[in-house]
């Protein structure tokens, strides 16, 4: 079974187990409260944006989201949730990257990876804004009833507890095998020019 694995693989699953540890040491070290941070801020443009009344204020407090409500009384408690269940996946990503051996990475693959993270990014603000809106929608009593009608509340659940159950785990993934295809096409894509290459200076040296 294992001469049949292609060496590149090999060597993925062999670098992976380091990548692994070191994405995990960065995230803690570094990445935790700035990433977090970056995603509550973004968040908030987000959902503002998106409102008519622009009420949402979101803070990012030692590894919490605090979501404040400008409508609603200042006696009302202040809800708050910790952001590492939305943000975390980036150690996946971060160790799959880590893990792709030079064989497997093209001439652009700093930018793709780049490409990786932006896009991790936004869903991970997709997230967090439907986290905000469930608890808008189902977690402040009769003032969720009276303001989101049922099929509301049961969208911006179900998008919510996607992004939780399954969601958040996909996307890391599907983001590095993304970023291994299109290596792979500007690869395949190098030996078609080289002879065009070849065939102008033939064609400069006949004249």
């Amino acid at each position: 079974m294992q001469d049949r694995l292609d060496p590149r693989l090999k060597k993925l699953l062999v670098r992976l187990p380091l990548s692994a540890v070191l994405a995990i040491l960065l995230w803690f070290a570094i990445l935790d409260h700035p990433w977090g941070g970056l995603v509550t801020r973004v968040s908030e443009w987000w959902i503002r944006a998106a409102e008519r009344t622009k009420v949402t204020r979101l803070a990012f407090d030692d590894g919490l989201v605090v979501v404040q409500r400008s409508d609603l009384s200042t006696r009302s408690e202040i809800p708050a949730f910790s952001a590492a269940p939305i943000t975390a996946n980036l150690v996946l990503l971060l160790a799959l990257l880590f893990a792709t051996p030079p064989a497997l990475r093209a001439s652009a693959y700093p930018a793709r990876a780049a490409a990786a993270l932006g896009a991790l990014l936004v869903t991970q603000v997709l997230h967090l804004s439907f986290t905000v809106q469930t608890l808008y929608a189902l977690q402040l009593g009769a003032w969720s009833a009276v303001s989101w009608p049922r099929w509301q509340r049961e969208v911006v659940a179900t998008a919510r507890y996607f992004f939780d159950i399954m969601g958040k785990y996909a996307v890391p993934f599907v983001f590095w095998v993304i970023t291994l295809r299109l290596g792979e096409e500007d690869e395949a894509a190098k030996p078609n020019a080289a002879p065009a290459k070849g065939r102008r200076k033939k064609a400069r040296r006949g004249a």
